[in-house]
């Protein structure tokens, strides 16, 4: 049988991923090239026996991430944090090899099996984590711009703008829980119905859609305590991210303050939103960085010497994430071959 025009969906997927993964590395490349290899290199070689120092922030921010998520799951489920650890970075591990970010996602449900937590919970605590992730995050931008305009000396424009924003983001946080409150699930799995009427393994889906929104309306109902303490901890995260910042600048010998690493780290979290439409944002999310830090007046090289070190504190625990799910995946077989 001839293929057909354009080849299988499957290989235009992995070809457009491998043109973004192309279009990003050709980004970061002239990036690095425009700031000149050699004041970079100057300022990596500054390391020295620190290098090992810039994973030690982002082991602090995980644990915070891991704690939150932790609050989501089900009372019952005796899930040890070491385990949410390692589970919630395999999935983003996985995520940061994906456009949108979100297919690590079921995969950290699913990890946690081993330890008792049902499909339908796992999934409705990553819907929660993720959405107390957000609440967080937009509040940490907040932070951002009252820094930012601090900075600029407008203090009286950024109170007005402020409390604009932070009604819309009550209102938009407010509106997320409402919608999962709803009966999300089921309707997914309506619509699917509709688009795929014949297909067996719609109709195995509705138990589980019926479980996540259970445990969707049991948890905004009876454990609105659990909620309020995840975000906190999510916001514990985001603001390790300025401790990461003001460490990471330390060790290259170009010291910060703690606003601007704060206006480093808050005013980037737009940019790595936009960035995801390539995997792991990569190149984009180092344009997008450095183009902030020189809006804050930091030099050129020293902010591309900062996000490429960010780069590689990610790859590096992303390399952690991907050799854990590695072997519990061969663990799994394993046992199902001796079983």
């Amino acid at each position: 049988m001839a293929r057909r025009m354009g080849g299988d969906p499957p290989e235009r997927w992995a070809a457009g991923k491998a043109a973004a993964v192309l279009a990003g590395g050709l980004l970061l490349a002239l990036l690095l090239y425009h700031a000149g290899v050699g004041p970079v290199l100057v300022r990596l070689q500054a390391l020295g026996w620190g290098a090992p120092c810039i994973l030690l922030p982002y082991l602090v921010i995980a644990a915070f991430d891991a704690l939150g998520w932790r609050c989501t799951l089900p009372a019952r489920a005796r899930v040890p944090l070491g385990s949410v650890y390692l589970a919630r970075m395999a999935g983003e591990a996985v995520n940061s090899l994906t456009p949108t970010a979100v297919t690590g996602e079921p995969l950290k449900a699913h990890l946690l099996r081993a330890w008792g937590v049902s499909s339908a919970d796992g999934v409705a605590s990553i819907v929660i984590a993720k959405t107390a992730l957000t609440v967080s995050q937009i509040f940490f931008i907040l932070l951002g711009l009252a820094a930012l305009f601090d900075r600029l000396d407008q203090e009286v424009l950024g109170a007005a703008w402020l409390a604009l924003l932070v009604v819309i983001a009550i209102g938009f946080c407010l509106t997320l829980v409402r919608m999962q409150r709803r009966g999300p699930a089921l309707a997914a799995w309506r619509w699917l119905r509709r688009v795929v009427p014949r297909a067996n393994f719609v109709a195995r889906l509705e138990g589980g859609a019926q479980g996540i929104d259970a445990r969707l309306a049991d948890f905004y109902r009876i454990e609105r305590g659990a909620f309020l303490r995840a975000t906190l901890w999510h916001l514990c995260g985001w603001l390790g991210g300025i401790f990461e910042v003001v460490v990471l600048m330390a060790l290259i010998g170009t010291p910060i303050s703690v606003r601007d690493a704060l206006l480093v780290e808050a005013l980037a979290q737009p940019i790595r939103a936009v960035a995801l439409i390539i995997p792991g944002g990569l190149g984009a999310q180092e344009v997008g960085g450095v183009a902030l830090c020189r809006f804050l007046g930091i030099p050129e090289p020293v902010a591309v010497t900062l996000w490429l070190l960010k780069r590689a504190r990610e790859l590096a625990f992303d390399g952690v994430g991907l050799a854990y799910l590695a072997r519990w995946t061969a663990t799994r077989r394993a046992r199902v071959e001796a079983g």
